[in-house]
C-alpha cells in the first residue's frame, strides 16, 4: 500500500480541492451541504479524493478528526467573518472588507491544514466510488440522507469526475 501522507499527494489533494471547487455549481452545493445539512465540506473533498485514488478510509475516524479540527481551526474564523458580513457595525466598510478577506484567507489555510491531516489517515478497507464515499461520510456524521441531500451528493460526485 502507498503512504497516503506523501508530500506530493498532499499537494495533489489541495490542487484537487481547488479545481473541484471551481467546477460550475460546486460552490453552491458545498454551501448547501455545509449550511443546511451541517456537513464538513473538507471531509467530503477528502472522501472524493480518496475515491479518486481508489483508496479506502474509515469514515468515522475521518469525520471525528475533521470535526475536531474544524471546531478548532475554521469554525471560529467562519463565524467571525460571517458576522462581519451581516452587520459590519460602526466600522468603516473598506476596513471590514479587508478584515473579512484576511479571515477568509485564514479559513482556507485552516482547511488546507485539515485536508493534509486527513490525508495522513491510513488507507483502510475497500475502495469506494465517489457516491459511496460521500454517503459513508454522511452516515459517519449521523446526518439524515433525504432526497434533497442525496441529489446534491450525486452532483458533487459527478463534479469530482470532471476534475
Amino acid at each position: 500500500m502507498s503512504d497516503p501522507s506523501n508530500a506530493s499527494d498532499q499537494g495533489s489533494l489541495w490542487d484537487f480541492a481547488c479545481r473541484f471547487y471551481q467546477v460550475l455549481g460546486v460552490e453552491d452545493d458545498c454551501l448547501t451541504v455545509q449550511d443546511k445539512h451541517g456537513l464538513d465540506v473538507v471531509l467530503l473533498i477528502f472522501a472524493l479524493y480518496r475515491a479518486r485514488l481508489g483508496h479506502g478510509f474509515d469514515a468515522v475516524e475521518a469525520y471525528g478528526l475533521a470535526r475536531s479540527l474544524m471546531a478548532q481551526l475554521v469554525d471560529p474564523l467562519r463565524r467571525h467573518r460571517r458576522a462581519l458580513k451581516q452587520d459590519p457595525g460602526p466600522y468603516a466598510l473598506p476596513m471590514v472588507k479587508a478584515l473579512r478577506a484576511q479571515l477568509l484567507a485564514a479559513e482556507l489555510a485552516g482547511e488546507q491544514t485539515i485536508l493534509q491531516r486527513l490525508h495522513s489517515i491510513r488507507i483502510k478497507g475497500s475502495a469506494l466510488n465517489s457516491e459511496e464515499a460521500l454517503t459513508a461520510c454522511v452516515r459517519a456524521a449521523d446526518v439524515h440522507l433525504d432526497a434533497a441531500l442525496d441529489a446534491v451528493l450525486k452532483r458533487l460526485a459527478d463534479a469530482a469526475h470532471r476534475v
